[in-house]
């Protein structure tokens, strides 16, 4: 695994890996302004971990996107500002517009808000599965080919959850999860304030890596018995360098190192480049085209992969 895997014996610093790279990035461009031999350390470590520094970062992709293919985007919707986080108010019909301007064909929503969510008239196929039995708050899958056989996947004692859908098109069958993994529910207590944040928010973030392995464990299960070609929108919850996604994306196609650019950031967190939305694919899949769309209408960026489909 290069100098950055054994991160990944170390969940906790994990979430750091972004920021340690700006600072050895930085720290490079210094030394090597004054012509000193420690410029000579960064490259070796970047030669031996240049796999592992693609999933930070992806030089641009000049490459031009064929026509044919399916779209899909995954976007966690943060219950369309259902308590009120941004100013706006319309933030539904934002959505919503910027929806149909998009080009997708498929889209899978993560925390999606019954009540709040507008019509998308333009995805006649749309199923929506709750995290918790009778909520409304959950996953929902919209589409303009045909979906069949739509379950729930549930995560004991977790207020996230998922949902499995086939997507038909013409004489192919496409398997579609979409997944919203274990949240890390942070509070204003957990600061540098508080006398005891340090024990108390590595308590927590362990708690919640440990739920998020579980259920990719369990969701890996499950995806053993699927014989179609499948695509897994999610949010992970986590970024590339943790164990999570590392099970996840065992033996799967992450989109993003396919035809991705730049940092690939999907959550607006300040200072650091975040990427924690991902579209995994069958290795059957060929990707052809992968965006992260800049729009400011929840706290995550929706991403959108592009698939050839022979």
């Amino acid at each position: 695994m290069g100098v950055f895997g054994n991160y990944l014996q170390i969940p906790l610093l994990t979430l750091s890996v972004p920021l340690l790279c700006l600072v050895n990035l930085v720290f490079f461009v210094f030394w090597l302004l004054r012509f000193q031999w420690p410029a000579f350390l960064f490259l070796g470590a970047f030669l031996l971990s240049y796999e592992e520094w693609q999933l930070f970062y992806q030089l641009e992709n000049n490459g031009i996107a064929t026509s044919d293919g399916i779209t899909v985007m995954s976007y966690n919707v943060r219950s369309f500002n259902r308590f009120k986080w941004l100013k706006d108010t319309e933030v539904s019909s934002a959505i919503e517009t910027f929806i149909n301007q998009s080009a997708s064909d498929v889209i899978c929503f993560q925390e999606y808000a019954l009540n709040e969510a507008p019509k998308l008239e333009q995805f006649p196929y749309q199923i929506f599965k709750p995290y918790v039995k009778n909520g409304k708050i959950g996953s929902c899958i919209v589409s303009k080919y045909p979906l069949v056989n739509s379950k729930s996947i549930a995560f004991e004692g977790s207020f996230n959850g998922g949902m499995q859908s086939d997507l038909i098109l013409k004489n192919d069958t496409i398997r579609l999860y979409n997944l919203h993994f274990e949240s890390f529910r942070l509070d204003r207590n957990d600061t540098l304030i508080a006398s005891n944040y340090s024990k108390r928010i590595r308590s927590k973030l362990r708690g919640v890596f440990d739920s998020q392995q579980s259920q990719v464990s369990q969701f890996n299960t499950l995806s053993n018995s699927n014989s179609f070609p499948e695509i897994i929108c999610t949010d992970l919850n986590n970024n590339a360098f943790s164990k999570t996604y590392q099970d996840l994306g065992k033996s799967r196609v992450d989109s993003f190192l396919e035809k991705g650019t730049g940092f690939g950031a999907t959550y607006y967190f300040s200072y650091m480049p975040m990427r924690i939305d991902f579209i995994f694919a069958s290795q059957a899949l060929k990707v052809i085209d992968f965006q992260t769309h800049g729009v400011k209408l929840s706290d995550h960026k929706p991403i959108s992969a592009k698939f050839g489909i022979d």
